[in-house]
Order: structure tokens, then C-alpha cells, then sequence
């Protein structure tokens, strides 16, 4: 990836991508794609808004995925790429100058330039939208437009994170300016166009025919089928009703896969943690004793081996697979399951009996996230700690989180993500996430603020252990296991697909149907 950490960054930086090899495949095809036809996907949830300023969800990220572009994005490699700028230049490291693809149309026909780079990420940085992009983007000064086709981003220090924010969908994708109710009724200038949705049934996305890559998409239509279970999905795609779909259980994957040899099937990396949100504001986990008891009484090694079978490793917040990661063995504190000294916190908290934390709140929709509160709840009753586990949808579940309006404890796992810091942006003090769980940590903002600027990759990755380690001693959240957001699963009639460790399917533009 091409970014201001690189050797020679203070030098003009470049992608001069002809929009021939932009538009090239991936990966070499063995044969001439065919036009036309249909890909039906098995999907486990329905999308939760459509609009990327505002929403939060990652079951919307497969359709933002296709219907919006962004300035840059990430290739098969996951490497930063240009999209909907040609290239770009950094004459400083503060400043970076984007010169944007000519003849590109909104799905509503309106043609795209610079003033809706402009309005997009005004939008985004405007505290009325409340974004949850804006603390990553906070790094922005202003947004100018040079001309029609050329835009220019001063930002208030150098960025390590700048570049591959631009790049992820949804957080710097880009929406026409004087179009509202996006999150109904999106228009981006993405491959595919927004059809029609039938909630709990299915959304359908027809080919854009105006779309900037030549040749692509090849399919004609896109439908998602969403399914509620499993086994529901596993059921269709053994039928053929679907082509493609993903699990989030490796023993499912592994066993669907083993019986259906024409299956393709692709795990993700480890790029996922499953944490458990504490409530901050109020007795009794305001109290730095209680959160320590809770983590000491975890036995998170207990967690991965019965949930996952091992797939995956111990985690912190930042997954291994990010600069600074958490290799899953390095000491943390109170990571260490100790009972006794558990219940002796509680008993210094005001709690020589035990406690009871009232309502431990998941996703129900996600029978490994129900595994796992349930073997916290039992874990947690050694120490005298009570919880009942309350397993809700996700929609409510999601706005509950970032209003911090759950009693206590909540986990809800975190999706890949581009960068470290767009993970612990989410607990900074003054950020919406943060301030909706109590944080109130001005050193530990300062240092996350601060690592966004750290150019040299091994200080900045230690920057990060230290972050985490803070964290960790303070148990403001409680990290149980990282492990592969989803396994991947499609017939092999569906050619040209490449998935990303991202876990969204973009590379749905470059697909055929064989058959």
C-alpha cells in the first residue's frame, strides 16, 4: 500500500492507473466472462440503513459494498488502489491532492465532481449527522475544491491512517450532494443499482449500465435471500436456491464443504474480536475494582477451545492481524483467571457476598456469541458475580450500544476494520461510542489520538500494545477471543469471485455465472 509511512513519502505520490488496468480482473481468468444472469446470496441479516455518513451495522456493508465507490478502495490484496480518483498527489505531509475520474454518473444521473467529495465529508465531520466516521476523519482541516475534477484535503497533523479510511467502504465512500433519504433509497455510483427490498425476504441490485469500469459488472442482477439460521442456510445452498453465502461457525463450514465437493470455500483471517462492553456510567462498574474482578474471574482460553474449538486466539482490542496487534499470548493485565483474587476486589468494592450485574445483553442472531455469554455467565458465578444473559435483535441491540443505554454489560463483536485506530477511535471520551459508555479517560484519548501520527511503523505498533495494556488495566471493556469474521462458501459455477479478509463481497462486480 501506497501511504505517507512509505520511504520517499515527502515526494509526490502517485497512482497513475490507466482505467484499463483499473478495470482488469483481479486474478487471471482461465476463460472470456459470461454476460448476463443472476447470483443469489444466503444472507444471515437484513441490512440497517443504507446511508454510509450514518450507519453503524456491518449486515449493511455487502450493499454499500456495491452500490457506493469511494476515492480509493482495497484490491484483492488488500492494498490501497484509486477508484473514483485517478491518482493523487501529497505534496507535504499534511496535505494530499485528488484528481477525479471524468464521465462518472450518480445512479440518479447526476454526473459526480468534486463539490460532492466536499458535501460528503462535510456531512460526515457535521456533529448533527453523527457519523461514526467522524472520529477517524477528525483529521481533517478542510476539504477544497480546485476545480471540478481536482479536491484537496489539509488535515491538522500527519495521518498513518488517512489513506485506508478514504479506502473502506462504507467510511469513505461518496454520496451525491442534494440527495436526501439515502439510507432508503441509496444513490451512489457503485457497480450495481438499488431495485427493491423486501424486509426479511430479500434486496435485489440490477446492473448499473453506466458504470465507470469497462465491462463490468458481468451479472445482470444480484439478489440477497436472507435467512434467519444456520441451518436454513446451509439447507439452500445444498439445494442450489442460493450460490454463494458465509458461515460465522467453523465446525458448520468445515463440515458442508467436506460433502460438497464443488464447493469453493475460503475462511476469513483473523481480523474479529469478540468483547464484552461495560456501562461505565454508573455503579457499580464505574468502580475500576468491579471491572478487574470481572476480568480476573475470565477464563478466556475456557471461551475459545468450547466456542471455536481454537479457531482463533486469545484477543485484546486490536487483532494481531492490525500494526500492534495482540498475539494472544503476551501478558496482559488481569488476564490471568485468579477466583480469589476476584472475590477479594469484590469484597474491597463493597461486595463481600458477591454481585449481581443484572442484564448481559448479545446478539441472538449469532448462536457463537450465545455460546460464549453463556460460558462467561457460568465462569462469572465462580467469583460471585451474577448476570442474565438477554439475547436480543440486532437493529435494537446496535442503537441501545451507541446510546449507552444497556443496564450493565453488552457484547456486540466488532467487524474488520482498516486500521487499529479506527477500533480504539470508538473509545475515545469524545466520540459518540465512547461518551455513550462512560469513558472518561483523557490520557488514554491523548495516547490513541497520538498514534494516529506515528509514520514509523514499529513505534507506532508499540504505541498500540501500550494503549491496549492501559485498557486491559483498566478492564473498560473485557476482550475474550479473535477469530475469522466469516467462512466463506460458493458453488463453482459462480467464477470470478475473489473474497477479502474486509469480509465484504465487492468483488461481486468482477463475477460470473457459469451454468
Amino acid at each position: 500500500m501506497i501511504g505517507p509511512s512509505d520511504p520517499g513519502r515527502r515526494a509526490l505520490l502517485r497512482f497513475a492507473v490507466a482505467g484499463a488496468v483499473l478495470g482488469a480482473s483481479p486474478f487471471a481468468m482461465a476463460q472470456a466472462p459470461k454476460r448476463g444472469g443472476k447470483l443469489t446470496i444466503g444472507a444471515d441479516a437484513d441490512p440497517i440503513g443504507l446511508d454510509p455518513v450514518t450507519l453503524t451495522a456491518f449486515s449493511s456493508y455487502d450493499f454499500t459494498a456495491l452500490l457506493y465507490s469511494g476515492l480509493l478502495r482495497w484490491n484483492a490484496d488488500m492494498k490501497v488502489e484509486p477508484d473514483l480518483a485517478t491518482r493523487f498527489e501529497q505534496p507535504n505531509d499534511t496535505t494530499y491532492v485528488f484528481h477525479l475520474r471524468r464521465g462518472v454518473k450518480f445512479h440518479n444521473g447526476q454526473n459526480f465532481e468534486a463539490e460532492d467529495v466536499k458535501h460528503t465529508f462535510e456531512r460526515i465531520l457535521n456533529p448533527a449527522s453523527a457519523s461514526p466516521s467522524a472520529p477517524i476523519f477528525s483529521s481533517i482541516k478542510s476539504v477544497t475544491v480546485v476545480d471540478p475534477f481536482t479536491v484537496r484535503f489539509e488535515l491538522t497533523a500527519p495521518s498513518a491512517t488517512f489513506l485506508s479510511y478514504l479506502a473502506t467502504n462504507p467510511n469513505g465512500v461518496i454520496v451525491p450532494r442534494g440527495v436526501e433519504g439515502l439510507a432508503n433509497k441509496p444513490v451512489g455510483t457503485g457497480p450495481f443499482v438499488f431495485d427493491s427490498y423486501q424486509p426479511n425476504q430479500q434486496f435485489t441490485l440490477k446492473a448499473n449500465p453506466d458504470y465507470y469500469e469497462q465491462g463490468q459488472p458481468y451479472l445482470a442482477e444480484v439478489v440477497f435471500r436472507f435467512f434467519k439460521d444456520q441451518a436454513s442456510i446451509t439447507s439452500a445452498l445444498r439445494s442450489k436456491a442460493i450460490d454463494m453465502t458465509w458461515f460465522k461457525d467453523p465446525k458448520v463450514s468445515a463440515q458442508i464443504v467436506r460433502t460438497s465437493p464443488d464447493l469453493v470455500s475460503a475462511p476469513g483471517k483473523t481480523t474479529r474480536t469478540f468483547p464484552v462492553w461495560l456501562n461505565l456510567k454508573a455503579a457499580p462498574l464505574n468502580d475500576v475494582r468491579v471491572r478487574r474482578a470481572l476480568s480476573l474471574a475470565t477464563d478466556r482460553k475456557a471461551c475459545l477451545e468450547t466456542v471455536l474449538g481454537g479457531s482463533g486466539k486469545v484477543a485484546a482490542m486490536v487483532p494481531e492481524s492490525h500494526v500492534g496487534g495482540y498475539d494472544g499470548v503476551g501478558e496482559m493485565p488481569y488476564y490471568k483467571t485468579d477466583i480469589a483474587a476476584a472475590k477479594k476486589l469484590l469484597a474491597e468494592a463493597g461486595h463481600p457476598s458477591g454481585i449481581d450485574l443484572g442484564e448481559y445483553i448479545c446478539v441472538a442472531a449469532n448462536p457463537l456469541d450465545v455460546a460464549c455469554a453463556q460460558i462467561l455467565q457460568q465462569q462469572w458465578a465462580e467469583a460471585g458475580i451474577k448476570v442474565a444473559i438477554k439475547p436480543m435483535e440486532t437493529a435494537p441491540l446496535i442503537g441501545m450500544w451507541l446510546k449507552g443505554e444497556f443496564p450493565t454489560l453488552m457484547s456486540i463483536a466488532l467487524s474488520w476494520s482498516p486500521d487499529p485506530d479506527a477500533i480504539l477511535s470508538r473509545i475515545i471520551s469524545t466520540s459518540p461510542s465512547g461518551k455513550s459508555l462512560g469513558m472518561a479517560d483523557t490520557e488514554l484519548d491523548a495516547m490513541i489520538v497520538g498514534a494516529r501520527s506515528i509514520l514509523d511503523r514499529d513505534k507506532r505498533a508499540a504505541a498500540y500494545m501500550a494503549i491496549q495494556k492501559r485498557i486491559n488495566d483498566q478492564a473498560y471493556v473485557l476482550d475474550i477471543y479473535q477469530y475469522p469474521l466469516r467462512w466463506e462458501a460458493w458453488w463453482n459455477y459462480a467464477k470470478g469471485y475473489m473474497p477479502l479478509s474486509a469480509n465484504i463481497r465487492t468483488f461481486v462486480r468482477t463475477t460470473w455465472i457459469d451454468k
